[in-house]
């Protein structure tokens, strides 16, 4: 049984569903996620990511429906007892499915281990308790959870998308004053993040060719503007050809980093959850490729700093100058060669298969 909350779980857990099918054919795969698991062969029960949201206040908003939704999965998971349950990523509502497996004595493995060193290192015990085993995409988490967690399994796998880019063939060529936006993957950051980055390209040079990408045709009907072009589902494309993006905070950082697209960040929420943020989280940075650099290579403009005045001066800097987008592209590669080569997704499956086979055993 899978479980996977938001469109980069859906893709994350698609590309191991796909490894687990080629490494054992006669896996069977059910559960919660997105299109992208179900064409990878899962059977879909119902798909979580056209319920994703950002930020506590919207999580509360939404109590009553993901409180129905847990019991039904709950129940589903207690009436065909699978040999394993996989969690990837969504903490909120995985970390609870953990307990609830625990109790009933199913087998539960985490991929893609929630990022409790930046913001509730309290939750490892948690986690040792009811997770048998945590697969990370970040090697400096094994050294973590060995500190916060040391009972626990864990297991360093790679990251994902070095095996995406390269599945994806031939680079893209730098396109001369390209300028990519990407407003998020969920109605809610679409909605908070889109107002600034439109009045960013009113503030930019007429000249530049603006592309934004969205992730489905619903938040692209949110994405208007007279110099914008929106597309949908050619992202990755975009940020191989891109001169520079302009992204939310969240995956799209990893993914330009392996792209080699220097980035700026810019992330906004409801204040309240914004405010709760600050008091809990214990990084400087919330771009992926500043926490594991250890230090700002790329800009961000978060919160009360997304201000377009602000953000289209960082963005003409960088287009101004190609010395600084090269040494951010260095910057990015390094960060890039720390975490391992193609094939997450074949040795993640492995060791999801090797504790089916001690299972069965």
């Amino acid at each position: 049984m899978f479980i996977a909350g938001e469109a980069s779980g859906d893709a994350n857990a698609a590309g191991l569903i796909k490894a687990l099918r080629s490494q054992a054919s006669d896996v069977q795969i059910f559960g919660a996620g997105g299109p992208k698991m179900k064409a990878a062969g899962m059977e879909l029960l119902l798909d979580l990511t056209e319920h994703a949201v950002v930020g506590l206040v919207e999580v509360l908003k939404n109590y009553r429906k993901f409180h129905r939704i847990f019991w039904q999965l709950a129940r589903e998971a207690e009436k065909r007892r699978p040999d394993v349950v996989v969690l990837v990523d969504f903490p909120g509502f995985n970390l609870r499915f953990a307990a609830q497996m625990k109790k009933r004595g199913i087998k539960v493995i985490y991929y893609i281990s929630p990022q409790l060193w930046a913001w509730h290192a309290s939750r490892a015990k948690q986690i040792e308790r009811d997770v048998d085993l945590m697969l990370t995409i970040f090697p400096f988490e094994k050294a973590w959870y060995a500190k916060h967690a040391p009972e626990l399994k864990v297991e360093f796998v790679g990251h994902p998308f070095a095996e995406r880019i390269q599945e994806s063939g031939v680079r893209s060529q730098k396109v001369d004053k390209l300028v990519l936006l990407m407003p998020g993957s969920r109605e809610r950051e679409v909605a908070k993040i889109w107002p600034i980055m439109a009045k960013v390209v009113d503030l930019m040079p007429a000249d530049l060719q603006c592309v934004a990408a969205a992730v489905d045709a619903r938040s692209a009907t949110m994405m208007k503007h007279p110099r914008i072009t929106v597309e949908v589902g050619t992202a990755r494309d975009l940020m191989q050809r891109a001169t520079l993006a302009i992204t939310a905070s969240g995956t799209a950082t990893m993914e330009c980093a392996f792209c080699g697209c220097p980035m700026i960040v810019v992330y906004k929420v409801n204040w309240l959850t914004y405010l709760i943020g600050r008091m809990i989280v214990t990084v400087n940075w919330l771009a992926m490729p500043n926490v594991i650099a250890g230090r700002a290579i790329v800009p961000e403009f978060i919160q009360h700093d997304a201000r377009p005045d602000r953000i289209a001066a960082a963005a003409g800097a960088l287009l101004e100058n190609a010395t600084n987008r090269e040494s951010m592209q260095r910057e990015l590669a390094a960060v890039v060669s720390s975490l391992g080569g193609p094939g997450a997704s074949g040795r993640a499956a492995a060791f999801v298969l090797e504790e089916l086979t001690t299972k069965s055993s």
